[in-house]
């Protein structure tokens, strides 16, 4: 096999020229693809700081209610314990009115649930 240094010389660049081209193609192609996994993870962090805020916001609004909760219970209770507060008198409580069964209440009237040995396991 005879390979003139012509063929040799044109041979060479050529295939330099195609290596480079399909190591463009294969690079280009991963970067591309890890560029789009960013920007998906960039998407996903993003609005997890959103929601994160968000969360943060609903706390401390909570947080703000509970201590408006807990100053009004506390004055209640001073106020209660407060030994300028007037002392009322023990009420008797009213008397409850007792009522006749009548023959529609033992219709209405369930049996007690009680417990079935018929029962499957």
């Amino acid at each position: 096999m005879d390979i003139e240094l012509w063929m040799m010389a044109a041979a060479l660049p050529a295939a330099m020229l195609a290596t480079w081209g399909l190591c463009r193609w294969f690079y280009l192609r991963r970067i591309r693809d890890a560029d789009r996994r960013l920007s998906q993870l960039d998407g996903t962090y993003q609005a997890t700081l959103k929601l994160q805020m968000q969360a943060r916001k609903q706390v401390e609004e909570l947080q703000r209610i509970v201590a408006e909760y807990r100053r009004r219970l506390t004055t209640a209770e001073l106020a209660r314990r407060s030994p300028l507060a007037p002392k009322m008198a023990p009420r008797e409580p009213f008397p409850e009115p007792v009522l006749e069964p009548t023959p529609e209440d033992e219709l209405v009237r369930k049996p007690p649930i009680t417990w079935a040995d018929t029962q499957p396991l």
